[in-house]
């Protein structure tokens, strides 16, 4: 008697993929690009709006400091997004998740929750590519090469 052999399929992580050979990775980094664009009209609508107000109390200028806070966590999300998620890192995996997810949360708790932004038309668009983002490098992580 012959005996066959009878190999398992390798189990390297790329091969392991939910969807074939899609780099779920870039794709995050692609929505982490995106969310980040989204929202440089938010930036410059509030500088503008600050830059109006000219009152005792210094309301403008928070508008200004809140946009120049926003500008920030846009930077790093498309810095990281481009620079680092675009290569699986897990650096840029962690740094991502933890800065959009806080602007994303301090959106719903300051804003979201007590009504003061309407859902419609358009504040779903920020947190969806958010979501998005976080999915798909999360996948990334877990089922392609990681770089550190």
């Amino acid at each position: 008697m012959s005996q066959t052999n009878i190999s398992s399929p390798p189990t390297s992580k790329r091969n392991i993929t939910p969807i074939v050979g899609l780099a779920w990775h870039k794709l995050g980094a692609i929505a982490y690009v995106l969310w980040g664009l989204w929202h440089i009209p938010v930036v410059i609508r509030l500088w503008t709006q600050g830059t109006r107000l000219v009152e005792p109390a210094g309301v403008g200028l928070r508008l200004q400091q809140g946009a120049f806070h926003i500008l920030f966590f846009v930077l790093c999300a498309i810095i990281i997004g481009m620079w680092l998620n675009w290569r699986n890192s897990r650096l840029g995996y962690w740094l991502s998740l933890f800065t959009i997810s806080w602007t994303e949360l301090g959106l719903f708790i300051l804003f979201m929750i007590p009504g003061l932004f309407p859902w419609l038309p358009t504040v779903w668009i920020g947190p969806t590519l958010w979501l998005l983002a976080v999915v798909c490098t999360t996948l990334g992580q877990r089922y392609q090469p990681v770089t550190p």
